[in-house]
């Protein structure tokens, strides 16, 4: 009898939730379509890779972050639809420059051209409440493969801050 109430209470340990273990609400982070060298286009693929890798970023147990696409690409605008969505930040993008650079390699039989790939994206992330910036910047990166691909590298890196800095600024009073 004794056994059977240490292994009640045991149980009873094991699956009782742990003080200060208890997910909050989510982060709500609008996610804009990206804007193409400060345009009003839009580039859904950018956006697209923005989310991807905000959703590879570890999750915080403490303060978890859902990603909410807006199809505003210009930041005023994004802002606005970030407000009425009710998200607590919005980020947004601007593709500022892709191009491409050949260059002639000599192989083992023959000359190859060789094209590498370049493009340099700039990001805001801002709180929906009162418009006020909490952090910016701008990455470029270089790829052998495609436009693409360079695009990716330089989405990764603005998931990486974006993330760093929500869960630096902690969860928004409500």
């Amino acid at each position: 009898m004794q056994c059977f109430a240490l292994f009640v209470a045991l149980v009873g340990v094991c699956i009782s939730p742990i003080p200060g273990s208890a997910q909050g609400p989510a982060v709500q982070l609008c996610v804009a379509g990206m804007q193409e060298a400060g345009g009003s286009d839009s580039n859904a693929v950018g956006r697209e890779l923005l989310i991807k890798f905000l959703n590879k970023e570890k999750p915080d147990k403490a303060l978890p972050i859902e990603n909410v696409p807006i199809p505003p690409s210009v930041p005023e605008n994004a802002l606005a639809s970030a407000k009425q969505k009710g998200c607590d930040y919005v980020v947004t993008t601007n593709l500022t420059n892709t191009h491409s650079v050949s260059s002639w390699s000599t192989g083992h039989m023959s000359p190859v051209n060789t094209p590498t790939f370049y493009a340099t994206t700039a990001y805001k992330l801002t709180k929906a409440s009162d418009g006020s910036e909490l952090s910016s910047g701008s990455f470029k990166a270089a790829d052998s493969s495609s436009e693409q691909n360079a695009l990716g590298v330089t989405m990764k890196k603005i998931a990486d801050k974006v993330t760093e800095a929500i869960r630096k600024a902690g969860p928004i009073a409500k």
